[in-house]
């Protein structure tokens, strides 16, 4: 009778363990194909906007970093829509600090669609 309970208590144990590697390991699997396969890149165009882009940029890096259990921050393509104060120098600042984040002009986003959309 108690060699039966222990069986069934360690049979029951390993099924458990098993299935909750399984899942683990299916989740990290998951995780690493969305990390490398389907890269995302976040827009933000902008146009004068020296008073809100260093904060809206730092809150989303904090957004990202504490929704994701695995750190995973898409890269961030700061656009500039012709601003005639600070925005380039604040983005270009946040280019040196982050390397996932990255600054262009409006022609040359347009630019860069244009040819994408002739492959």
């Amino acid at each position: 009778m108690i060699t039966t309970i222990i069986y069934k208590s360690l049979l029951t144990f390993f099924a458990l363990y098993g299935l909750v590697q399984l899942i683990k390991d299916i989740i990290c699997f998951c995780a690493d194909i969305c990390r490398d396969k389907d890269k995302c890149t976040l827009v933000i165009k902008v146009k004068n906007g020296e008073n809100s882009l260093e904060y809206t940029v730092r809150m989303l890096v904090w957004k990202m970093l504490g929704s994701s259990s695995l750190g995973y921050i898409p890269e961030i393509l700061i656009v500039d829509m012709g601003s005639d104060d600070m925005t380039e120098k604040i983005a270009k600042k946040l280019c040196d600090e982050y390397s996932f984040i990255y600054y262009t002009t409006s022609e040359l986003y347009e630019k860069a669609k244009g040819n994408k959309d002739e492959i």
